[in-house]
């Protein structure tokens, strides 16, 4: 092999790994988004309830008042 050829393998072999690297920070960003999303469905969720049961309270209580 000479040197031109040489150089070439190198180049294509960093074009290969570039284009891995690219790959592989895109499933991670993918990855990390759907967990993001996945993450702030379970705590808005959580919150919901959290707001449907103090309400739930609420409401017994004026109705207790009310008996009054």
């Amino acid at each position: 092999m000479n040197d031109a050829d040489v150089s070439k393998q190198i180049q294509q072999m960093v074009r290969f790994i570039s284009q891995e690297v690219e790959e592989k920070a895109n499933e991670i960003n993918v990855s990390a988004e759907e967990e993001f999303n996945i993450e702030k469905l379970q705590l808005v969720e959580a919150e919901k309830k959290k707001i449907r049961q103090e309400y739930k309270r609420k409401e017994k209580q004026v109705e207790v008042q009310k008996k009054m």
